[in-house]
């Protein structure tokens, strides 16, 4: 599969990007279709009306810890939990936090770094990592941030909401803290097959707030790689070390599907399936697999 990289950089509206991506495989031609967000600016006011239109093109309602599946809607972690009194907290690595018992997101974290923080009490944004963070990382949805540790890197991966079922879904965004450089920070996609579907640049905002987001049409996302700055949280910032943390991310409701191997139709594997539609039995399943009908 084709991939492409995007590189935006806009304030105060949307980017929208429909692009067709056409390429050959010995029995089909297929499309890629997706569109763009981009915004960048000072405050939450600067970017909240992009931040709103991705949310509106992803779907409602906010499925919260609903378990799944769910037919409509999308999911949210604003890290916010405890209010301004929760206290700096560490996460193993990889975080399940969101995809357990009471948050059951379907999303789960990992990192090649030791793990994750979500900042807090008593020094908040991340002042107990280095004392100058506080001064340059602003939140979109106050009052808590997050960031990988030992790394500037964070995957995502996607499960019906409760359940350890890998699932995929059709939309993520990310909203981003001081990014400073204009290709320091990033999100990419990746399809069921480990294919690369896309990858954005986050625009800069120097001690500001930043969002990307992508909303397919016809792939599914089953892993998310986000780079997050040039470094690792720890070091002061400068011309050229561009430290970036993350706050909101908002994605499409995890389903189960779709089969990419006839092997997940067999032994009843055909009845997991939600996406992109509930099989009738296993040769409808490998029905779709040989023919995407």
């Amino acid at each position: 599969m084709q991939a492409t990289t995007i590189r935006v950089n806009i304030a105060h509206w949307v980017l929208i990007i429909a692009v067709y991506f056409l390429f050959t495989n010995p029995s089909a031609i297929f499309a890629q279709e997706f569109v763009a967000y981009s915004a960048a600016g000072i405050d939450v006011n600067s970017i909240g009306p992009v931040v709103n239109a991705f949310r509106n093109a992803v779907g409602s309602p906010n499925n919260g810890n609903a378990l799944g599946p769910l037919a409509n809607g999308r999911r949210e972690i604003n890290w916010d939990g405890g209010g301004a009194a929760a206290a700096a907290t560490v996460f193993p690595n990889p975080m399940t936090t969101f995809n357990s018992a009471p948050a059951t997101r379907g999303a789960v974290f990992s990192t090649p770094g030791s793990g994750f923080e979500i900042s807090g009490q008593p020094t908040p944004e991340f002042g107990d990592l280095n004392p100058t963070y506080p001064a340059i990382f602003t939140t979109f949805s106050s009052p808590r941030l997050f960031t990988p540790l030992g790394s500037n890197i964070t995957d995502v991966h996607f499960f019906r909401p409760g359940t350890d079922i890998p699932a995929t879904v059709n939309a993520f965004g990310a909203v981003f803290t001081d990014v400073d450089l204009p290709e320091s920070t990033s999100v990419e996609y990746f399809g069921p097959e480990g294919e690369s579907l896309g990858k954005l640049f986050v625009p800069p905002a120097n001690n500001g707030l930043s969002f990307v987001g992508l909303v397919f049409t016809n792939e599914r996302v089953a892993l998310i790689r986000i780079t997050s700055g040039n470094v690792a949280p720890g070091p002061n910032e400068s011309s050229v070390v561009d430290v970036v943390v993350m706050d909101d991310f908002i994605y499409g409701e995890p389903l189960v599907g779709p089969p990419i191997d006839k092997d997940q139709c067999k032994k009843g594997g055909w009845a997991e399936f939600e996406f992109p539609r509930a099989f009738k039995n296993q040769g409808d399943c490998i029905q779709f697999v040989n023919t995407g009908k």
